[in-house]
């Protein structure tokens, strides 16, 4: 099995209701109990604020321009695949994937 990290671009949406957003995260609980059967490794939303860059160990500040909210980076899943084409299959079942980009990628073993 191969490990894929699934990147999870766009708006959060704050002003989802929250029966909305109760309603997605069922269907997105149903996906990994019944989809991933077992290949979901982890996942997280990001918080939209309190973040930072580095380069070359220095904080760098920015006042623009900034990305596009489709572009932004709203989350992440890491799945267990035999190989990208699974892991696309898969993640095209994800309900996610009506409201945001989703974005499969290789993770490299690290020893």
């Amino acid at each position: 099995m191969n490990q894929f990290l699934i990147i999870v671009r766009g708006s959060d949406h704050s002003t989802v209701s929250p029966e909305a957003m109760q309603k997605r995260m069922a269907a997105f609980g149903g996906w990994v109990e019944k989809v991933l059967n077992g290949r979901y490794v982890s996942g997280a939303p990001l918080e939209d604020f309190d973040a930072r860059l580095l380069k070359n160990k220095k904080e760098v500040l920015t006042d623009g321009p900034f990305m596009d909210s489709k572009e932004m980076i709203s989350g992440y899943m890491v799945i267990n695949a035999e190989n990208i084409d699974e892991a696309v299959a898969l993640t095209k079942e994800c309900p996610l994937v009506e409201e945001f980009q989703l974005e499969v990628r290789r993770l490299k073993p690290m020893m």
